[in-house]
């Protein structure tokens, strides 16, 4: 955890040293509230970063479940308390009603995402893009809309292309299950069947894996 943060701060600092502004794409789970709270404590210019939610369960934003309270009560505390906050939930009624009011959010110069941490579930889904969803095909639309097999099932992601569009990507893999789940996707062909592959499929070191059992 502590090495994931540490690097994740150097990645940060050196994308803050090249670019005015900086959009830091962000998960939620338990992997990343582990992790938050260290991040926050590093002394980076975190007024010149934009924090973007790269999924959100459909829920309200004070609700115990929504990845944006958890970033909020982690990760903007302490010197990261400077940072911007930009979520995907809204005020509609579901979350394909939501999609064109977030792609106008997202053309507010937060693409491509600067540097992207991601963790991936327990059966190789990232974000809320899950195995065997159709979302998992979409190659236009900045959002989409999907839903999970556990409750709360309904859920907005950031489309495949646009995760695996980010500049610098951090993935850490934790646990014995976990890094089984890794091994087997990373030693067949590359397909949708498992979506932490949107983000593993570049020709360039882009992505980095931090692995521990």
């Amino acid at each position: 955890m502590e090495a994931v943060a540490s690097h994740l701060g150097q990645v940060l600092e050196s994308a803050l040293a090249n670019h005015h502004r900086v959009t830091f794409g962000v998960c939620g789970g338990r992997t990343a509230e582990a992790i938050f709270p260290m991040l926050s404590e590093l002394p980076l210019n975190w007024d010149s970063m934009d924090v973007l939610l790269i999924d959100e369960r459909w829920v309200p934003s004070e609700s115990a479940k929504s990845n944006e309270k958890l970033v909020r009560h982690t990760l903007l505390q302490s010197h990261g308390a400077a940072a911007t906050v930009v979520g995907l939930k809204t005020h509609h009624d579901c979350a394909l009603e939501a999609l064109d009011a977030v792609e106008q959010r997202l053309d507010q110069g937060l693409l491509p995402i600067d540097v992207l941490f991601v963790s991936m579930g327990d059966d190789g889904h990232i974000a809320s893009l899950f195995p065997q969803g159709a979302e998992n095909a979409e190659t236009r639309q900045k959002v989409v809309a999907s839903s999970s097999p556990l409750a709360p099932h309904e859920r907005i992601s950031l489309a495949p292309w646009v995760l695996k569009d980010a500049k610098r990507i951090i993935l850490p893999i934790f646990g014995e299950k976990k890094q089984a789940l890794f091994d087997k996707v990373t030693r067949q062909d590359p397909s949708t069947e498992y979506p932490v592959w949107h983000v593993l499929s570049h020709d360039d070191t882009r992505c980095e894996v931090f692995l521990a059992p």
